[in-house]
């Protein structure tokens, strides 16, 4: 499994990047997986939805990457409170 987190300040500039990444990822012979995929978006209130080739990413409250957890809230406040 590969983790990747593509960060910017706007919805339209993840929207790029990930669109930017699939089609390398697919030149090199990759094959992605949107069932697998999560979007986490922190401190905001927008809910545009990110699609990958008219399917759409689902949206997550919190994520768990190598024992860390991260959720919409906050970031990472909520595992340094734990």
């Amino acid at each position: 499994m590969l983790t990747i987190c593509l960060l910017s300040e706007s919805h339209g500039g993840v929207q790029t990047k990930l669109e930017d990444l699939t089609n390398k990822a697919e030149k090199a012979g990759l094959i992605r997986n949107v069932k697998k995929m999560k979007a986490l978006r922190i401190n905001t209130s927008k809910t545009d939805q990110f699609t990958l080739r008219d399917e759409s990413i689902e949206d997550v409250d919190s994520f768990t990457y190598l024992g860390s957890m991260f959720t919409k809230a906050g970031g990472a406040v909520q595992d340094v409170l734990q």
